[in-house]
């Protein structure tokens, strides 16, 4: 019997590690040369894109905005497809969170893909029922520190 292709509706990703990084010297962000090229080839697939973030205190999901908007990624995510640890209430890799930007951007997690850079988010993502893969990173960002 033939495979059913896996229909997502939406393609979330991870901001630190996974679209952006930073410095090891000076702390400042800088985008990974595929970022650009990997939203754009995800958006004309037909999939919406957000991203799924762990802000804690320090940023706000406007600063997230903000930091987006200057590597010009910010065109390319769904207006409601932000989701934050302020909007959730919980941070990756807590399954809700995944839950949670599912139900905000109107679809299912069945329906949706998580992408990080994070073995441990990606299992928080498969806990909550979303397709979830790991991108690959430097050595040493795949699990906590």
């Amino acid at each position: 019997m033939p495979e059913t292709p896996l229909k997502l509706e939406f393609v979330f990703f991870d901001i630190g590690g996974t679209l952006l990084d930073r410095h090891q010297d000076s702390g400042d962000f800088f985008s990974f040369p595929s970022s650009i090229g990997l939203l754009k080839s995800v958006k004309s697939m037909g999939a919406r894109v957000g991203i799924i973030t762990t802000l804690g205190a320090v940023m706000t999901n406007a600063d997230a905005w903000r930091l987006l908007r200057i590597f010009d990624l910010d065109t390319f995510i769904d207006p409601q497809g932000l989701v934050s640890d302020h909007d959730a209430g919980v941070a990756k890799p807590h399954p809700q969170i995944f839950a949670f930007a599912a139900a905000r951007v109107g679809s299912t997690v069945d329906r949706c893909l998580f992408v990080g850079e994070n073995l441990t988010e990606v299992i928080g993502a498969r806990l909550a029922g979303m397709h979830a893969i790991l991108k690959p990173c430097p050595p040493g960002r795949d699990l906590p520190g």
